[in-house]
């Protein structure tokens, strides 16, 4: 008998589990249809979920468990500014419009009855009317509380309950709703809001290294580099100091040669009018003298015998006989 009690209760408990889960899945895919239908409207596009906004936005009422996820999201174009609305599970419905700049002052104006921020980097301002802001930056952000940000924080409705700033993005939150007027009027509300933060200083970027062609770039020494009018200065000098050696210019400078070390040698023998090899002069060749031409000895006649004579020349044969005159 007790065993009949207890299954029937473990078919009682299974039947109100599958219960609820079908009505939440019917009230989930309710609330997806209406976001859906509302994005159409407003000529958004539709996303049932997306994990980046996590990693985007961390500040407010994005400071949430990392087990929340992001639902039902819409994103489109809004008065000429990118706009995101979507739902944090169980927790808030975001709304987020993009700034034309980013700025490292943080601006948080939220009602009187929400708690405070849980950051440690801002601190406390004052009231300005029904809300209360926190900055950061107390000098800047009290610039910004001009009449029309009075106006703006006296004007929203009670229900946008947190409006701050995050990087190039002005935000804000409301418990979780799919009703179509509390979607329009917190989209005008942070379109309003981002609006106002113009006079916000923009970040600065790290800037890369002066270009050292920029004739109007830094002067200091350690933060700019040399101009080129003293490059171009320091390369003659260099070239002149190189090619001292050719006034004309005719042998392009280049690296001096490293000096050669000689090997020392034993003094030379000095000798009795030897001179050594350094010191001689480059002796000079005399011209050749022609030697006279050598004449034969003169032929001296034999002695004169009785009957011999001397024969005369030899005739010409082409005058025979002119010999005899």
């Amino acid at each position: 008998m007790t065993s009949i009690v207890y299954f029937l209760i473990a078919i009682l408990a299974l039947a109100g589990a599958g219960l609820l889960l079908w009505l939440d899945r019917q009230r989930s895919s309710v609330a997806r249809a209406n976001r859906e239908v509302w994005a159409e409207a407003q000529g958004f596009d539709y996303r049932e979920s997306d994990t980046k906004l996590r990693r985007v936005f961390r500040r407010a009422a994005m400071d949430v468990p990392d087990h929340v996820e992001v639902r039902d999201v819409a994103f489109g174009d809004y008065d000429g500014a990118e706009a995101v609305v979507f739902d944090l599970t169980e927790t808030a419905t975001i709304v987020a419009v993009r700034r034309k700049a980013a700025s490292q002052v943080i601006v948080d104006l939220r009602h009187e009855d929400v708690l405070a921020p849980a950051e440690t980097d801002v601190e406390l301002l004052g009231a300005m009317g029904p809300r209360v802001m926190f900055s950061n930056n107390l000098e800047v952000a009290r610039r910004v509380c001009d009449r029309r940000m009075i106006a703006l924080a006296n004007a929203a409705p009670p229900y946008v309950e947190v409006l701050w700033t995050e990087g190039k993005w002005a935000l804000g939150s409301m418990p979780l709703t799919n009703d179509a007027t509390r979607l329009d009027a917190a989209l005008d509300v942070v379109r309003r809001f981002a609006d106002l933060l113009r006079v916000l200083p923009p970040s600065v970027d790290p800037q890369d290294a002066p270009d050292p062609r920029d004739p109007h770039g830094p002067t200091n020494a350690e933060l700019a580099d040399e101009k080129t009018e003293n490059m171009r200065d320091k390369r003659r000098r260099e070239a002149l100091e190189q090619s001292e050696y050719d006034p004309f210019g005719r042998t392009p400078p280049g690296p001096p040669a490293p000096a050669r070390r000689s090997s020392p040698r034993p003094p030379a023998p000095q000798q009795q009018g030897v001179v050594p090899p350094s010191v001689q002069s480059p002796s000079v060749q005399p011209p050749p003298v022609q030697s006279p031409p050598v004449q034969p000895p003169p032929t001296q006649p034999p002695p004169t015998q009785p009957g011999w004579r001397r024969p005369g020349p030899p005739r010409s044969q082409l005058h025979p006989g002119d010999d005899q005159r």
